[in-house]
């Protein structure tokens, strides 16, 4: 479920978090009002306020830790994007320069081309491998090696650059498919919901400051789960998305 929250636009992503904080902030206030009828009944239920800071520290330990997750991997996938473009542009080069020896060398990077901007990039949002790139760089790695196809400093440059353009692919692939791990985002999730009952807590003799802080809470979550959501895939949803390459593009 949470992945397809990621996929979504940056204004549909805002709704959803918003939508969270609304819950978060309906749960928390009930509990609030639940806790002060017992305070009313007895005041010793108060408890005192720094015991509950663990919860706190917990929650934002996790955030900050879901975080620096997704800022490096939004760097790695920078990284891959850059490389393989990179990779791309030189055996761009390498064709123009063995096309008397290898004419189809042009032909196998334009269907490598195609299928990354317009079905892995474009369609699948990096998340699917597309049989047209995999067998046109199959096809590049088998031209390298061919007894005669290429001199031999050409064709080790050029095997060299298809291996680049390989790892660099297989890299985006995998950052693609595997953006976030989920359990991280659900165990935020959880732990900011306890945050709020701690609050609460805290509250339960002074309902109206419990529900101002709690409504200042909701909203500062619903502000952070956003901008964290814009991130966490960075080929798809929000407004942050890295763009395909220009070497790459149609």
């Amino acid at each position: 479920m949470l992945d397809h929250v990621f996929l979504f636009p940056a204004w549909a992503q805002l709704l959803v978090c918003a939508a969270y904080g609304l819950v978060l902030f309906a749960a928390s206030a009930g509990v609030l009002q639940l806790l002060h009828r017992r305070h009313l009944q007895n005041a010793r239920l108060l408890p005192v306020g720094p015991a509950f800071q663990i919860v706190t520290v917990l929650f934002a330990l996790l955030l900050g830790f879901l975080a620096a997750d997704l800022w490096a991997q939004q760097r790695q996938a920078v990284d891959a994007a850059f490389k393989e473009a990179l990779a791309f542009n030189r055996l761009t080069v390498l064709a123009e320069t063995a096309a008397p020896q290898q004419p189809t060398a042009a032909t196998l990077l334009e269907d490598y081309r195609a299928a990354v901007a317009d079905a892995e990039w474009g369609r699948d949002a990096n998340q699917v491998a597309e049989p047209r790139a995999t067998a046109a760089l199959k096809a590049m790695r088998l031209m390298g090696v061919a007894d005669g196809g290429m001199r031999p400093g050409l064709a080790a440059e050029w095997m060299r650059a298809t291996g680049e353009l390989q790892e660099a692919r297989d890299r985006r692939l995998l950052i693609g498919t595997d953006t976030t791990d989920n359990s991280q985002w659900t165990l935020v999730l959880m732990l900011a919901f306890f945050a709020a009952v701690a609050l609460a807590v805290c509250h339960m003799d002074r309902p109206p400051a419990g529900r101002l802080i709690l409504a200042v809470f909701a909203l500062a979550l619903t502000l952070v789960f956003w901008q964290l959501a814009r991130h966490t895939n960075p080929y798809a949803g929000g407004d942050l998305r890295i763009p395909v390459p220009l070497a790459l593009r149609s």
